[in-house]
C-alpha cells in the first residue's frame, strides 16, 4: 500500500495542476490569502485504480486541530481510510485547513462549520466547498485520463 503526499503548493494546484497541461474542473477558486486552505494536501490512489480501475473518489475531512500543520500526517494514515480505500478501490482526498490568526480567524484550523469565512460556508457557493469540488473534479479527470475507454 502507497501512500502519496502530493501537492507541492496545495493553492498552486488548484489552478494548474501538476504537469503541463490544464485539466477541466481546474480552474483558480481561490488564494491560501481568502481561505484556511493549507498549500499542501494528501491523496491516495489504491493499485487497482492506478493500475487498471476506474475508482470511485471519497473526500476525507479532518476536525479541528487535526490538519497537518498540526499532527502532520498522522490523520491521513492512521484514521483506516487507507485500508479501506485499497480495499475498496477509492480514490481517498485529504485536503487540508491551516489555523489562521486574522481573517479569517480560525485558531484551531477548522473546516468552516460556523461561518468564518463566508455566509456561503454550509453550501456549494463557499469558499471551502467550492475548493473541494474543483479537487474532485481534478482529480476525476486524472482518473478518467488514466482509463479513457473504462464507462
Amino acid at each position: 500500500m502507497s501512500y502519496k503526499s502530493v501537492f507541492p503548493y496545495w493553492a498552486s494546484w488548484l489552478k494548474v495542476p501538476i504537469g503541463t497541461s490544464k485539466l477541466p474542473g481546474s480552474v483558480d477558486i481561490t488564494s491560501t490569502n481568502s481561505s484556511s486552505f493549507d498549500k499542501e494536501g494528501y491523496v491516495y490512489y489504491p493499485t487497482n485504480c492506478v493500475k487498471e480501475k476506474k475508482c470511485p473518489i471519497h473526500v476525507a475531512l479532518h476536525g479541528c486541530l487535526q490538519g497537518k500543520w498540526r499532527i502532520g500526517d498522522i490523520f491521513a494514515k492512521k484514521t483506516g481510510y487507507l485500508e479501506v480505500a485499497e480495499l475498496n478501490n477509492i480514490i481517498i482526498i485529504f485536503p487540508q485547513i491551516i489555523a489562521t490568526h486574522v481573517n479569517p480567524s480560525n485558531k484551531e484550523g477548522c473546516w468552516d462549520w460556523w461561518g468564518y469565512s463566508s455566509p456561503n460556508y454550509a453550501n456549494k457557493l463557499g469558499i471551502e466547498m467550492a475548493g473541494v469540488k474543483k479537487m474532485i473534479d481534478s482529480f476525476r479527470s486524472i482518473n478518467t485520463a488514466l482509463h479513457p475507454f473504462e464507462k
